[in-house]
């Protein structure tokens, strides 16, 4: 019986092993193998400044970025991949046919392939690659976008630039290709610069129009008209004028009093005189 069971557990063994031979050996990601291109990623230099660009784009704008790749090695590339990515209120309002997009949460991003050659020391470039910004655009959630180059060697190793855009869909989804006319890939019309590595940025700033604070209207201010000063009323007693009316000054105050009590008097004089008169003739006459 031990010598059996020996016998069945080598046989096991044996059967086991052959499993593990038959594995392949692309049990370990094909990523780890680095790309046999020496690919630098650069974007424009500011004339000013020598330092890469930052391109100033208003709300629902395109972006007008040069992300640019130049062969630091010694033997041309056939072929070349760049994977963009933005972040918040950058998008890709342009897809192209050959370009592959994926969406996970806040980013998104493009796989496009090139079938250009690069030459040892030369440089090609994409402007725009579709990109724009949000129309509620915000200037927080503006930074930058990230570009990489690989070579199409590298991509074809990974399984074809469709299998590496899937990689960076959101669960559940998968990467969707372009329907418009193919992203064209050019010589750049200046020097690139922060020329690294194959990871390049390219710096956006949002500008958005000056807010104008509006301004308080002065305060109308009430002109002076020219007032007319009412006369004082007459007194219904007006030295010179009876009844109180014509030109006289008017009589008030304690003032009206002593005029009255003199009047009283002056009648009353003129009274007696009149009287004592009328006697004096009447006794003459007789």
């Amino acid at each position: 019986m031990t010598i059996r069971r020996y016998a069945t557990f080598a046989v096991s063994a044996t059967i086991l092993a052959a499993g593990l031979a038959a594995t392949p050996s692309a049990a370990a990601p094909a990523s780890n193998e680095p790309d046999p291109a020496k690919l630098a990623a650069g974007t424009e230099k500011d004339p000013e400044t020598g330092k890469n660009r930052t391109y100033l784009v208003g709300q629902g704008e395109d972006v007008p970025a040069v992300l640019g790749v130049t062969n630091l090695g010694d033997a041309p590339v056939d072929g070349l991949i760049v994977h963009v990515r933005v972040l918040n209120d950058l998008d890709f309002t342009k897809k192209y046919e050959n370009c592959w997009y994926a969406v996970d949460s806040n980013q998104e991003s493009a796989w496009c392939e090139f079938d250009e050659e690069l030459a040892p020391g030369a440089s090609l470039a994409v402007t725009g690659a579709g990109i724009s910004t949000k129309p509620d655009a915000r200037a927080e959630n503006i930074s930058s976008i990230v570009h990489r180059w690989v070579s199409k060697e590298y991509a074809d190793a990974q399984g074809g630039v469709q299998v590496l855009a899937d990689q960076w869909a959101g669960q559940g989804t998968k990467a969707v290709r372009g329907t418009e006319s193919p992203l064209a890939l050019t010589p750049p019309s200046g020097p690139l610069g922060g020329l690294g590595g194959p990871i390049g940025f390219a710096g956006v700033k949002l500008v958005t129009p000056p807010t104008s604070e509006p301004t308080a209207s002065p305060t109308p201010t009430a002109t002076p008209s020219a007032t007319t000063a009412a006369p004082a009323p007459a007194s219904s007693a007006s030295l010179g004028t009876p009844g109180g009316e014509g030109g006289g000054l008017p009589v008030t105050g304690g003032d009206t009093a002593t005029v009255a009590g003199v009047g009283g008097g002056l009648l009353l004089l003129g009274g007696a005189g009149y009287l004592i008169a009328r006697r004096r003739r009447t006794r003459f006459m007789a």
